[in-house]
């Protein structure tokens, strides 16, 4: 069976697909804010699992809203996401991995690898190169959580005042520009899968 290609490939282009992932983006930032707070309140500490939760339930919730019509998306694509980034999160937590160099990087790298292959499991019914779907998202997830690399080395900038006010600005923006990120290359390859059915 195969994506209805005349309807999908106009109402799936790169721009929406990243509106849908940048709101989801948006999305996920507020959940892990709200998860966090309330780790904190239970006397959760030093564990990330939460990020990845917040954010594959957040991104994956908004494509599925604005794609569920034209790619025949089911529910099942925001438990895809939500498992697919929670469960390395939740590992790596239970195996106290604190000591890994850029462990955010290496949970959002797997987190990458396993919501392409669930997410991957649902497009394979509709189209024959959802493969690319798993590299797609692999290199989105990645690169998006790179971002953060930056905001570890404006935050040991020493400032004071409007400066920190800046800094504080930036970082928003760097924040956010992940979301803008994976949404261009999941965006890229959602159309690629789109165009050959």
């Amino acid at each position: 069976m195969t994506i209805s290609m005349g309807l999908s490939k106009k109402k799936v282009s790169v721009g929406r697909w990243t509106k849908a992932t940048f709101i989801g983006w948006l999305l996920g930032v507020f959940l892990i804010l709200l998860l966090s707070s309330i780790l904190d309140a239970a006397g959760i500490e030093h564990m990330q699992f939460y990020l990845g939760v917040g954010m594959g339930t957040g991104v994956g919730l908004s494509q599925w809203w604005f794609f569920r019509n034209f790619i025949k998306l089911k529910a099942n694509w925001i438990w895809a996401s939500l498992f697919g980034m929670g469960l390395p999160f939740i590992i790596l937590d239970v195996m106290r991995t604190d000591a890994i160099a850029n462990k955010l990087i290496f949970d959002v790298a797997l987190g990458g690898i396993t919501t392409g292959f669930f997410q991957f499991m649902i497009l394979k019914k509709q189209s024959t190169t959802a493969w690319l779907w798993i590299i797609g998202c692999v290199i989105g997830w990645t690169l998006a959580g790179l971002t953060m690399l930056v905001i570890d080395y404006t935050m040991t900038i020493n400032a004071t005042g409007s400066v920190n006010l800046l800094l504080a600005l930036l970082n928003l923006l760097i924040i956010l520009s992940g979301g803008l990120i994976l949404g261009v290359c999941n965006g890229i390859t959602m159309r690629k899968i789109l165009s050959t059915g």
